[in-house]
């Protein structure tokens, strides 16, 4: 795991009453997986040089993101991760993301996956994270400096991220990677939507 670098940037992690029995097992004890958690977004923002504020995480199974998607992004179906950008202005950053351990499960069972669900939810804090901290990933270019700064981050926490064919360019896009939910009202860390 990383060595925690100097920051004044809190990540607060929520852990839904569904999610507690996998994460429990994935990192040994919910204190870890909070730890862990919040380890991986502050190194995403720590990458792009955020280093004050504070980024709400909170771990949901489908049933729950699936309305978020709905109700933010109008897409009616399940996703792994949704961002919620508040303020930006490096070294600040404030926002919250929303992240679907059942999708990582999924996820981490494809066969050309080499992730484990612990390592894919991580990483969908890394890029919920960079989302927050301005990244886009909608166009090839915006979409590979992204990749490139999600295995950064995860480097940060001890995971290397495969690399694609071409070391410049980000993977095909996952359809599912595409949920900055930046028009938002917030409020997901209390546990539910308006």
């Amino acid at each position: 795991m990383m060595e925690q670098p100097s920051t004044n940037l809190t990540a607060d992690v929520l852990i839904d009453e569904e999610a507690e029995p996998d994460l429990s097992i994935w990192f040994g004890c919910l204190e870890t997986a909070r730890t862990e958690l919040a380890q991986a977004a502050i190194a995403a923002a720590a990458v792009e040089g955020c280093d004050r504020g504070s980024v709400g995480v909170r771990i949901c199974d489908d049933a729950t993101i699936h309305p978020i998607n709905r109700e933010f992004l109008q897409h009616d179906y399940p996703t792994d991760v949704i961002s919620f950008p508040y303020e930006l202005e490096p070294p600040m950053v404030e926002g919250e993301l929303v992240a679907s351990f059942e999708t990582a499960i999924e996820n981490a069972s494809e066969p050309s996956n080499p992730l484990s669900p612990r390592e894919e939810l991580l990483l969908y804090v890394v890029h919920g994270t960079l989302h927050i901290v301005g990244h886009d990933d909608q166009s090839p270019e915006p979409r590979a400096a992204m990749r490139r700064a999600e295995i950064a981050a995860m480097k940060l926490i001890g995971i290397e991220l495969p690399l694609s064919n071409d070391e410049d360019s980000a993977p095909e896009q996952d359809d599912s990677f595409d949920d900055d939910a930046s028009d938002s009202s917030g409020g997901i860390m209390s546990g539910g939507v308006s």
